[in-house]
């Protein structure tokens, strides 16, 4: 991609905003012939998904030309593996998001392209197929020759692929893994729950974190940044960090000029502390909130079921971690921790953000001509019954499954005498504990 300076990328990043569509031009250097050409920028946001940034460079002199996609928020916290069975010409037609590290198997051809070996794009199932194909069939051409034991090994691939391009190969499980967390693959049946893929979350390993770029190194310096400035309040203040609003220095996530963070611990009544983040970036604009429960993780999962059937109902407040996943078993509904990230808000509030998410994904991913308009007239139908809900015409049961133990849905009594409220704990499963990164955790001998 063309460089630009410092000055310019500040520049460029305080001029964009994903409300306004628009597209930001500036000249950069050719990494071509050395000339300037022109790049163009465009930050858009996927619902579901997040806030991107799409490049274009091209230079009139030798006519190089570059595409590039790049995240516009942090690495997540976990990886994410997505495995989805192809079972008809809806899966094929699937929107797929990568990154630069996103690593993609064929599990019944033993086949995988691995991280790093292709950029970041917006495609979709079927065209990563046909353009894995053209590239196999185009080393196989140089190989025939010097190694033809290999070159039978690739044909084998490249057939497989076709039957499964063409839908004549028995279900197959593609699996798109990202270690950064930010891959998207869209469901073609929202807004209900996906049949045929299957979410998880998995905890990095060194390799990984370093081929990221979140070294050892770099996740103590990021540690020291924000420990040095609240290492300056003595021991009274932080006994009294629930009475007030601490602030810190740290720099965006986004375009790494230094922004301030407001932080407040406050106790939730028949629950436990919760740590409250709010982030706001006055140069590029970039906002996050993000509510922490204190205490790590609990030694049992949660699950939470609350009757909302009146306006008090409604009001509850409720907080959702960022492994806690949510069901409405009446609308035959569900979201993964993946959906709606970690919030404290009320069940109104969240059913608005629900709202909101899924009218979105429809208007972005399901609409034009090229789509048959059934998951849109579907998402109609549904956020028609998520307004009756809120309306207080429909009774549904909120479910919130939390694994880690770390949800919370207000109690109008106290919670063993409230008759809409049915909390109940579970252990976990080994999946589960992986997915949290419990299993390789080691937590004896250090007494």
């Amino acid at each position: 991609m063309a460089n630009t300076t410092s000055a310019e990328t500040n520049d460029v990043f305080q001029e964009l905003d994903v409300d306004r569509m628009e597209v930001n031009v500036i000249e950069s250097l050719c990494l071509g012939c050395g000339k300037n050409g022109t790049t163009r920028l465009l930050l858009t946001r996927i619902p579901y998904y997040k806030e991107l940034i799409i490049s274009s460079f091209d230079c009139p002199h030798c006519n190089y030309k570059n595409n590039q996609l790049d995240p516009a928020t942090e690495i997540k916290s976990q990886g994410v593996r997505m495995s989805l069975k192809i079972d008809n010409k809806e899966d094929l037609d699937r929107y797929v998001i990568t990154t630069d590290y996103t690593s993609i198997q064929v599990l019944d051809l033993d086949f995988e392209i691995p991280p790093m070996s292709q950029q970041a794009q917006v495609t979709t199932v079927e065209g990563i197929i046909a353009k894995t194909v053209t590239n196999l069939s185009e080393q196989k051409k140089v190989i025939d020759l010097t190694h033809p034991e290999i070159a039978s090994k690739m044909e084998v691939v490249i057939n497989g692929l076709i039957g499964i391009k063409n839908l004549t190969k028995p279900i197959p499980m593609m699996v798109f893994e990202d270690a950064t967390g930010n891959i998207f693959v869209s469901n073609p049946v929202a807004p209900l729950a996906d049949p045929r893929m299957k979410i998880e979350m998995f905890t990095r390993d060194s390799a990984q974190d370093e081929m990221i770029g979140l070294s050892a190194e770099q996740d103590t310096n990021n540690a020291q940044s924000i420990i040095k400035p609240l290492g300056t309040f003595n021991d009274s203040s932080v006994n009294n960090m629930n009475d007030e609003i601490v602030q810190f220095s740290d720099p965006c996530p986004n375009c790494q000029s230094i922004c301030e963070t407001n932080m407040k611990v406050t106790d939730i009544p028949y629950f436990k502390q919760v740590v409250i983040m709010a982030t706001t970036c006055e140069e590029c604009g970039y906002r996050t909130n993000e509510v922490k429960p204190g205490g790590g993780v609990e030694k049992q999962g949660l699950q939470i079921t609350v009757k909302v059937s009146s306006p008090e109902d409604l009001n509850r407040d409720i907080l959702k971690s960022e492994t806690c996943s949510l069901r409405i078993p009446q609308l035959d509904f569900e979201a993964g921790a993946l959906s709606l990230s970690g919030r404290f808000t009320t069940i109104e509030g969240l059913l608005t953000s629900l709202y909101e998410q899924l009218k979105d994904t429809a208007t972005a991913f399901y609409s034009g001509d090229s789509q048959s308009g059934g998951v849109i007239a579907k998402t109609e139908i549904f956020l028609e019954k998520l307004n009756n809900i809120k309306a207080c015409k429909m009774p549904v049961d909120i479910i919130l499954i939390d694994p880690a133990g770390n949800s919370y849905v207000q109690s109008l009594t106290p919670p063993d005498l409230d008759p809409k409220l049915s909390i109940m704990r579970f252990d976990r499963t080994d999946e589960q504990n992986e997915e949290l990164g419990l299993n390789d955790m080691k937590v004896d001998g250090y007494e």
